[in-house]
């Protein structure tokens, strides 16, 4: 291991109750990065997070607090002074307790159902946080509307400028093919959330405070050896309605599918609906953020934008083209689900 980081993880665990045997980097992607540390207490995992103080105590405080409403979560541990976390040379460490187990699969539709009723429970758990230092670091509930409005003008303004390019690429064309068609999903989309059925569910939400994980996805979960299910990286934490966590499963789920499948869907809000039941109005608010294009969008500022300077043009078109066949294929089962909500509802 390079010998810089290993001289930062010795001065950062010099703070702890801990003697370390060995140190291995798991992963590095600039302002983060993540290593085990194999101890005389056993392994414990470091992390490197790209935020300040009170983003840190809010977090440790949230871990705190899912964790005494039963959420397996691994817990932190605090320094030699009492301390969740060590502040070296303007970076910030966090050490958290080490669990094993297996990522979920989406395929095993237990696993994806189980994963459902986790996102529920989170959810459940996070009511009525507070913070005690003060304002929320992230608070995405009031923004809802004016996120989107961004997005769907910046799909206009894509729109006027590569329609004005002399020689469009292969990317630039796909794009415009489709683009007329997404923005007339997001305009649907935007007319749906004028609903105060919408604005009351925010206000009530401003009050009870819930938690969105915002990536409660395989990659940040594990089933650990006596069946629970522990959720990981409570980095991007942030007051919000349950949807947006529940439209970016759908999301994941149905790209990895040939297209949209109502009866999963319909199984997967079930599985939901269990553990923390939702109304049909709120149900409603689901289907008009689904329905915003936000896998398109979410290409096409990769490319616009630049934010993946590694991928060839190639690997831009493909993933477009995938995105732009799942985001076609979800209409007709979103009505489909809207007219079998009351089979969902009931469930709970």
């Amino acid at each position: 291991m390079d010998t810089i980081f290993a001289e930062v993880v010795k001065r950062v665990i010099s703070h702890y109750p801990l003697k370390v045997d060995n140190i291995y980097l798991l992963s590095f992607k600039g302002k983060k990065a993540v290593w085990s540390i194999e101890t005389d207490i056993g392994e414990v995992i470091m992390k490197k997070v790209p935020f300040d103080e009170n983003h840190i105590k809010f977090m440790i405080h949230a871990i705190d607090y899912l964790r005494d409403n039963g959420i397996h979560t691994p817990g932190v541990i605090n320094t030699d002074s009492g301390e969740g976390y060590v502040k070296l040379d303007d970076e910030y460490f966090v050490v958290f307790e080490a669990v094993y187990g297996r990522s979920p699969e989406y395929e095993h539709e237990d696993e994806l159902l189980m994963i459902l009723r986790g996102m529920a429970s989170f959810h459940k758990a996070s009511k009525g946080i507070e913070f005690p230092k003060g304002e929320f670091p992230s608070f995405l509930l009031t923004e809802w509307k004016s996120d989107l409005q961004r997005r769907y003008e910046k799909l206009l303004k894509w729109k006027e400028q590569r329609s004005q390019v002399t020689d469009k690429n292969e990317f630039d064309k796909q794009f415009l093919k489709h683009v007329e068609t997404f923005l007339k999903q997001c305009q649907t989309s935007l007319s749906m959330l004028n609903d105060p059925n919408f604005d009351q569910w925010v206000e009530e939400t401003k009050v009870t405070k819930s938690l969105c994980h915002q990536d409660f996805a395989a990659g940040n979960l594990a089933i650990g050896s006596e069946g629970n299910l522990y959720v990981f990286d409570m980095d991007s934490l942030t007051v919000d309605l349950p949807v947006r966590d529940m439209r970016k499963i759908l999301n994941k789920v149905m790209k990895k599918q040939t297209a949209w499948d109502l009866q999963l869907m319909i199984k997967m809000m079930k599985a939901y609906q269990e553990v923390e039941p939702l109304t049909k109005e709120q149900y409603h608010i689901l289907t008009a953020d689904i329905l915003f294009p936000h896998l398109f969008y979410g290409q096409v500022s990769k490319y616009y934008e630049n934010r993946e300077e590694k991928w060839t043009n190639e690997k831009h078109i493909s993933k477009l083209n995938d995105m732009i066949a799942t985001e076609l294929s979800k209409e007709t089962v979103l009505q489909g689900f809207l007219t079998q909500l009351e089979e969902v509802v009931q469930h709970g």
